[in-house]
This record gives structure tokens, C-alpha cells and sequence, in this order.
């Protein structure tokens, strides 16, 4: 049986999504060593602060530190960062080994709040790194006897009986389904696509699943 492969067009990585998730990290790790020194400032009375006083001073300064160097990163190579993913890549491993720890002393420790900072700055840092590095991975819109792959779409795929028409027409892939529902995507340029051959298979396919195909396009 046939199967047909087409390249779509990939949309890429948005940069300001880069830079601004870099400032989060940023401003995160400078608000926590903060709030860190305000928090031991206020508690230098009780006795956990006096046993953890001088530790806490020392880690909250240098995640200040980490957090001004990590804005000074981003701003500074910042065109870098946005146009080479394994330099933007390394930096967020090293953000997310910054905060992990935090996030799982403040959660031993019922200091909720702080947690919860952290934890949406993981989190944050974690889907940016996934974003990236799955925008880098072709999409491509499969057509074989099951039905048609849609990338980039809710469905995914669509079997031939929910399908009333597909063809081609200017780089774009365009596909009619039951329900009065249109899909339509980019194809990549550059790349031979056997137009035709494709159009009629999948009208042949259409006919074998006893679809009426609508001539009102």
C-alpha cells in the first residue's frame, strides 16, 4: 500500500518566548535569595535562625548572585541565546539545577509560599526546554490506506471515513471532514510532491469508504 510523506512548514521558535523565560529564571532566583535574607532578618531571634543563620545569608546571596549573572547572560548574548538552542539549552539545565534544590528544601520544610515560586519557575523553565526542543523536530502530515496525519492540529489524525477531501493547492495542504470541519497547513517549500497522485489516492480512498464528496468548493 502507498504511503505518503509531506514536509510542513515549521514555525519555529518564538524568541521573545526564549529571552523572557531566561529573565523569569533571572528574577526568580534574585526575589528568593531576597526574600531568603528578609526572612532570616526577621527571624534572628529564634533559634533555627541562629543555627542557620549564617548558611541561609550565604545561599541566599549567591542565588542573588547566580540571578544577576543569568540577567547579565541573557541581555548581553542575548541574540545568541535566541538563535543557538544548545547555548539557550544549557543554560536552562543549569537554571533548573539551580532551583530543583530550593524547591524540594522548601517543600521538606512546609515553606509553602516560597515552594510555590519555585515551583512555577521549574515548571516555567521545564516546558520552555520542551517547546524548543520540540519546534526543532519536522512536522510531517502522513497519507497512507488508515487515513491522513495532521501535525500542528487537535486531531492528529483522521481516519478516511471522516474525510470528504483532500488536495493540495499552493503549498498548502487542505482537508475537508465530516462535521463541516477544514484543516489546512503549510507545506515546506523545496520538496517534490507527487501533487496528482496523491489527490487521486485519496479520492479513491474516499470512494472505497462511501463518502459523497460535495462539489461546492
Amino acid at each position: 500500500m502507498p504511503q505518503y510523506e509531506i514536509r510542513l512548514n515549521k514555525k519555529g521558535i518564538n524568541k521573545r518566548n526564549v529571552t523572557f523565560s531566561h529573565l523569569m529564571a533571572a528574577f526568580l532566583l534574585i526575589i528568593l535569595g531576597g526574600s531568603a535574607t528578609l526572612l532570616i532578618t526577621a527571624m534572628k531571634e529564634t533559634e533555627v535562625a541562629i543555627q542557620a543563620e549564617q548558611l541561609i545569608k550565604s545561599v541566599a546571596i549567591a542565588y542573588i548572585l547566580l540571578g544577576v549573572a543569568i540577567l547579565f547572560i541573557t541581555i548581553k548574548w542575548n541574540k545568541k541565546l535566541t538563535s543557538q538552542k544548545s547555548f539557550s539549552t544549557k543554560l536552562r539545565i543549569f537554571e533548573l539545577l539551580i532551583l530543583a534544590p530550593v524547591l524540594m528544601y522548601c517543600l521538606l520544610h512546609q515553606w509553602y509560599v516560597p515552594a510555590a515560586w519555585t515551583g512555577v519557575g521549574v515548571l516555567g523553565i521545564a516546558y520552555a526546554f520542551v517547546y524548543e526542543n520540540s519546534a526543532e523536530q519536522p512536522a510531517i502530515a502522513i497519507i497512507n490506506e488508515k487515513g491522513v496525519s495532521l501535525p500542528n492540529t487537535r486531531v492528529k489524525f483522521l481516519e478516511w471515513a471522516n474525510v470528504l477531501r483532500l488536495i493540495i493547492r499552493h503549498q498548502i495542504l487542505t482537508v475537508e471532514a465530516a462535521g463541516n470541519k477544514l484543516y489546512q497547513l503549510d507545506l515546506e517549500k523545496n520538496q517534490e510532491i507527487p501533487t496528482a497522485e496523491i489527490e487521486d489516492y485519496a479520492q479513491q480512498r474516499i470512494k472505497e469508504e462511501k463518502k459523497v464528496i460535495k462539489n461546492d468548493w
